[in-house]
Parts: C-alpha cells; sequence; structure tokens
C-alpha cells in the first residue's frame, strides 16, 4: 500500500484512482458521506485531490475546506502531525442526516479526522460522525 500511495499521491498517477472501487463502497441510510479535501497547493501542484478520486464513484458531500498550510503532513514526524492545528472549515447545508461519514485515503495519527470532526461540529453538527480511510 505505500508503493501505492507513493505512485498515486506522491508521482500523481492519476489513473490508480479506480483500483479500489469495487471495494471502496459506503452503504447506509440517513448518512452523508463527506471527504477530506487537498489543500489548494497540493491540488495545484498534482492537478487532481486523492480522496475524490478514491470516493468519486459514491454519492458525496463536499462539505469541507482545507486552508494550505506552511508543512505538509506526510513531511511531518508523528509529533508534528499530532500538534497541527486547525484547517478546515466546515459548510453545511440546511438539511443534514444524523450521520456523517468523513472519508480520506490515509489514517495515520488521526488528527486530519479529528479535525474535520471538529470542523462539522462547529459549524453546528450535532449527529454521529464516524470516519473511513482506505489504509491505517
Amino acid at each position: 500500500m505505500k508503493a501505492f500511495i507513493q505512485q498515486y499521491k506522491g508521482l500523481g498517477d492519476y489513473h490508480l484512482h479506480g483500483a479500489f472501487a469495487d471495494v471502496l463502497q459506503v452503504v447506509g441510510e440517513n448518512q452523508a458521506l463527506v471527504p477530506i479535501p487537498s489543500e489548494r497547493g497540493h491540488y495545484a501542484r498534482r492537478g487532481f485531490d486523492p480522496v475524490l478520486g478514491l470516493f468519486g464513484h459514491l454519492p458525496l458531500a463536499l462539505w469541507l475546506t482545507k486552508a494550505d498550510t506552511p508543512v505538509p503532513q506526510a513531511q511531518k514526524t508523528r509529533a508534528e502531525r499530532l500538534l497541527t492545528g486547525q484547517s478546515f472549515t466546515a459548510h453545511l447545508p440546511a438539511k443534514v442526516p444524523p450521520h456523517i461519514v468523513p472519508l480520506d485515503d490515509l489514517y495515520t495519527t488521526g488528527r486530519t479526522l479529528y479535525h474535520a470532526k471538529a470542523a462539522l461540529r462547529a459549524a453546528g453538527f450535532e449527529g454521529e460522525v464516524i470516519s473511513r480511510s482506505l489504509i491505517r
């Protein structure tokens, strides 16, 4: 999986985005699938959003935005990742289902998903938040 992530994200090999589409099925009722977005700078360098590529075959709710940060997560140590500040903002519609499922490609320390959940809470969401990631 490390080689896959390096090829897909590190080298920008977008044609790999569908490699796991048959197993990346998040099924449930009364839920919103919310992908963890890339920073604008990463999107500009890669030309695509890796999480949208992996989960784009699902009905997604694009409710999170991510501000650019000085140092990418991949270049930080575990301790540095755990100290990373909030970079997400959530924009919720008037009607939100009781369950939100944040979707990410890689779970390392959980900090990214923690911040995504905190942004959803700050925007007023009071329901259940349970994340799904391709790799842990």
